[in-house]
């Protein structure tokens, strides 16, 4: 939130004609399919199976809710972002929120499409950063309910604290101390994403095997879960 915060203050300090700003809706609905795929998980894996539920049907139950939802909100953020355009606030700005700030790093997609087309492919953009979230959740949530009931506890407090946090930290020392691994995994991280030929669809693939990946490694914890 902090380096997004950055970027869009540089955009707006260096170009006065453009109207940027943080897309409140696009977060928080990032923040609810992510919430909302932890929580259906944990409250219903073990009751799921302890009614005759197959593992593989309420894994594949999970999966089409969250899709669902996602797309839900990705089609939310694409109407107020349709509203915001016609919205008298707008006029005399050339406003960059024809999609998520992840086309910050497609200038030539901007350039070279019509606006349709940059809408279809933020909306497209936004379900499956959505959906990739919510896979995480589901992840996070599959993890927790493999453990003991002792190791728990233990989880929730370190995942954040020492999962999350010091991760710019060891981003930054790894910059400072191998210079050419960290050039050398930006550029192929420029390259599956798309950025060096501005097509954001290898983008949305790039989110798409990486939820793919991280629901297989969800379903594998969901079939060795034990039932307390």
């Amino acid at each position: 939130m902090l380096l997004l915060t950055a970027i869009v203050s540089v955009i707006s300090i260096k170009y006065n004609n453009i109207n940027a700003s943080v897309n409140g809706n696009g977060f928080s609905s990032v923040i609810f399919c992510f919430v909302v795929a932890i929580a259906m998980y944990k409250e219903h894996c073990q009751l799921a199976v302890q009614n005759s539920i197959s593992r593989k049907d309420f894994f594949k139950s999970s999966i089409c809710v969250i899709t669902i939802i996602c797309f839900l909100c990705a089609l939310i953020d694409l109407l107020l972002r349709v509203i915001s355009q016609i919205s008298l606030f707008c006029a005399g700005t050339n406003n960059f929120n024809l999609s998520s700030f992840m086309f910050l790093f497609y200038p030539k997609f901007l350039e070279r499409s019509n606006e349709a087309t940059v809408t279809a492919a933020g909306f497209f953009m936004s379900f499956f950063i959505c959906l990739m979230f919510a896979a995480l959740g589901l992840l996070i949530a599959g993890i927790y309910c493999k453990l003991p009931k002792k190791f728990r506890t233990l989880y929730c407090i370190a995942l954040p604290t020492c999962g999350l946090l010091p991760v710019f930290p060891v981003i930054a020392a790894v910059a400072v101390t191998f210079p050419g691994f960290a050039e050398g995994f930006s550029a192929l991280f420029q390259k599956i994403m798309g950025i060096p030929s501005g097509n954001p669809f290898y983008g949305m693939v790039t989110f798409t095997v990486v939820s793919a990946l991280m629901a297989g490694v969800c379903y594998r914890l969901l079939k060795k879960t034990d039932i307390i």
